[in-house]
């Protein structure tokens, strides 16, 4: 386990790739935008969880977002800002107020020599460049994605921190246009690097994170949760939890217990049953498979403990999906 639990469990996302694009902005001007099966598909088949992002280059912009039940959501980005997007829903970026946005789809022009796609759009004023990105899991809804606010964003106040990451995001997204490189790794480690300081910031600066996010302030937690989630297929016993982290059994159960709001056992039983779903859910493999991706070497007896914790066989809860 490394000495850095929060960048465990965005590694444990196995979160690839990304598709990038500039896009260059003249004020007034408004747009809709999200991450559609066509950004994906020059680049991989289509993934079942998208989380889109925006380096902002140069510039000032009002972003409105809505949640799941409606509420929207007004922030302001900044040059230096990354904006995250865990849940891929369309949002509003706009340079004020009164501007009627257009659809970024309806704008995109096929890339040019840097590797980019590009958007040209405004109306002659001041200037807004942004980067875009993308990325993306097979893995279907995630746990530890779901309870992530609609926009994360960190400011990134260093100009030589701005400089790096627009420098390295152009040059991964030229290197994939190109076809220079034949797999993402290097797109993969830059967002997951990007990612894992969105959510150390949000954590830093949430008060009541929610979920697995707040285990993150405290670092024992955090060391516990980095292994769990790392661990999913051969999970880890309460006993080896405490050793690693420090405490007796006793006095890790019932700090677990405080901050997580369930003890370590039922946190990882739900765990395992939450991969389990979103496999059944969201992929075509077998029951074996995923009995054993979610730490049972028996069928039986994944489907006797599936069956206790959702009500139905997980071949029936399939069926029903």
């Amino acid at each position: 386990m490394s000495q850095d639990p929060l960048t465990d469990i965005v590694k444990s996302l196995d979160l690839k790739g990304a598709v990038f694009l500039r896009a260059d902005f003249t004020a007034p001007w408004a747009i809709t935008a999200h991450v559609t099966e066509d950004d994906c598909r020059p680049f991989m088949p289509i993934p079942r969880q998208v989380i889109a992002y925006h380096v902002v280059v140069e510039g000032t912009f009002h972003l409105h977002v809505d949640d799941a039940e409606g509420n929207r959501h007004h922030h302001r980005a900044k040059a230096g800002d990354v904006l995250f997007f865990p849940h891929n829903r369309e949002h509003v970026l706009t340079s004020g107020r009164g501007v009627s946005p257009v659809s970024g789809d309806d704008l995109i022009l096929p890339s040019t020599e840097s590797g980019l796609a590009q958007i040209k759009h405004g109306g002659g004023g001041d200037r807004t460049s942004i980067l875009c990105g993308f990325m993306a899991s097979d893995a279907g809804s995630n746990p530890l994605l779901d309870t992530l606010p609609e926009v994360l964003i960190i400011p990134i106040e260093s100009l030589d921190t701005r400089t790096w990451i627009a420098a390295s995001v152009v040059m991964a997204a030229r290197q994939l246009s190109s076809g220079t490189i034949q797999s993402t790794s290097m797109v993969s480690s830059l967002c997951q690097l990007l990612l894992t300081e969105a959510l150390r910031t949000h954590v830093a600066n949430d008060a009541k994170p929610p979920g697995w996010l707040r285990g993150m302030a405290h670092p024992r937690m955090a060391r516990a949760l980095s292994e769990i989630h790392g661990s999913l297929h051969n999970p880890p016993s309460v006993e080896s939890l405490a050793s690693q982290v420090g405490m007796s059994r006793s006095a890790f159960v019932d700090r677990f217990t405080e901050v997580m709001g369930n003890g370590p056992r039922r946190y990882i039983l739900k765990q395992r049953m939450d991969l389990a779903a979103t496999l059944l859910r969201d992929t075509q493999l077998s029951s074996a498979e995923i009995a054993l991706r979610a730490g049972y070497d028996a069928p039986e007896a994944f489907s006797r403990a599936f069956k206790r914790e959702n009500g139905l066989a997980p071949a029936e809860w399939r069926r029903r999906q």
